[in-house]
């Protein structure tokens, strides 16, 4: 008589068992997993600040979406029901705390628009809006000027299309550079461009930073693929971070890479524009890189790396790849549905 434990049918159940365990011991070291987890510390982290003087990212998109609703055509004098008493805690609280005291052009924004928001909805019954304007009333937070909220946007005509164009051809991934110290305050307005770039709901999710002494960016520029061959003589080199905490929901999870990469371009232009090369750095997920590059920054454990960019004076006798691009008609298709 065949024991149940040694039945075909037991066997199998637990090679399936077995197979499960190994495919999910897998899985824990894999990029799908370290994404999750960050994924995970960045939400945690998010829910955590609600209230307590340092949801400077809620706060930031409540005032985008109360924005957004200032400009909508036809304006309405009832909106923001389901998010304005939360926007009003928010800022009480960062406030208080300090919080809003870091950039006074962040506070002036913030502020411009909840007066306009109260303003324009002057007329509304509403009683939560009734209540968040009492309590935004109490704050007396000072004065606050009007170039910082909603406005007519006004096209800048001074750069033109070939101008931009010209830009963007000359750009080329530099590899070979001079010894030449780039000063900071360049690479702080070709930041100043980044920071220009869209963001979703404004919260710009991310930072850059800036190693320029030997020894540092000998040991930034040792950990990426990308950097062999060339690393020993780069003059500087930005690493850019996501911040996971910015965001509520695992949805969101791409908008570290969507939004950095977006301000990335605007700084690599900004670099070029007073003559400084760049050659951005691929930064594949791989779990020994990025223990090391972790470690090395002290990173958090809702932050990750989304790429980086060397950058200095071009070498006149280094050569660069011509990189051709691909054509217009293969990039693009112009359709109708």
């Amino acid at each position: 008589m065949v024991k149940l434990e040694h039945s075909p049918a037991s066997i199998a159940q637990r090679a399936v068992g077995a197979a499960k365990r190994r495919a999910k011991r897998m899985l824990a070291g894999s990029p799908f997993a370290r994404e999750k987890r960050a994924v995970s510390h960045g939400i945690r982290r998010y829910r955590n600040e609600i209230g307590g003087g340092s949801d400077l990212y809620l706060l930031r998109r409540n005032t985008h979406m109360l924005e957004k609703g200032l400009t909508m055509r036809p304006r309405r004098d009832t909106f923001a029901v389901d998010y304005i008493e939360q926007t009003i805690a928010s800022f009480d609280a960062l406030l208080r705390s300090g919080g809003l005291a870091q950039d006074a052009m962040e506070f002036q924004w913030m502020r411009a628009v909840l007066d306009e928001y109260f303003e324009a909805t002057a007329a509304s019954r509403n009683p939560v809006i009734a209540r968040a304007r009492e309590r935004f009333a109490a704050l007396h937070c000072g004065e606050t000027t009007s170039e910082t909220g909603p406005h007519v946007h006004q096209l800048m005509g001074h750069v033109t299309i070939d101008d931009l164009t010209s830009l963007a051809h000359g750009r080329r991934s530099v590899r070979w550079f001079t010894s030449e110290p780039v000063p900071l305050e360049a690479v702080d307005r070709a930041i100043t461009v980044a920071a220009e770039a869209p963001t979703a709901c404004n919260r710009q999710p991310y930072r850059f930073e800036i190693f320029d002494d030997p020894g540092s960016v000998a040991k930034v520029a040792a950990i990426p693929m990308g950097t062999k061959g060339f690393a020993g003589q780069i003059p500087g080199i930005i690493v850019v971070i996501g911040d996971l905490s910015a965001f509520f929901d695992e949805r969101d999870r791409h908008l570290i890479y969507v939004d950095a990469s977006l301000a990335t371009m605007g700084l690599i232009l900004g670099l070029e524009a007073q003559g400084i090369a760049s050659c951005s750095i691929n930064w594949p997920d791989m779990p020994d890189r990025e223990s090391r590059m972790r470690d090395l920054l002290g990173l958090a454990p809702w932050e990750r790396v989304v790429l980086l960019v060397a950058y200095g004076y071009a070498d006149p006798q280094g050569l660069v790849p011509f990189s051709a691009k691909r054509r217009l008609e293969l990039i693009r298709s112009h359709r109708t549905l």
